[in-house]
């Protein structure tokens, strides 16, 4: 397994922009470090245009004050990339986070 030192994006909420009635998410970003497991990657085809999904699994040990409920987080910055959570799984004291495509929140 190798290393990992990034951040992840957790979602606090939603906010009001200044346009009145436009709402967009807040995302925090959490420092945290843990191991990657590397499972692969996957090409998909969507709508004729080629895809990859990551496919790895980051276990990460959080505090239990920085992230209130994990079941909020929504993306690993992983190699200077925005990585989309497919899955989570909560393993004491570890979150096993399961990559997917590119982030495009």
């Amino acid at each position: 397994m190798s290393k990992f030192r990034g951040s992840i994006g957790i979602n606090r909420g939603t906010v009001e922009t200044d346009s009145p009635g436009v709402f967009e998410r807040e995302i925090e970003e959490v420092e945290v470090t843990g191991e990657i497991r590397n499972i692969g990657a996957r090409w998909q085809n969507a709508e004729q245009r080629d895809t990859i999904s990551a496919r790895h699994v980051l276990s990460i040990v959080t505090p239990e004050d920085s992230i209130i409920n994990f079941t909020e987080v929504v993306y690993i910055v992983w190699q200077s990339t925005k990585f989309s959570v497919t899955s989570i799984e909560y393993k004491r004291p570890r979150i096993e986070l399961a990559l997917g495509g590119l982030y495009n929140g």
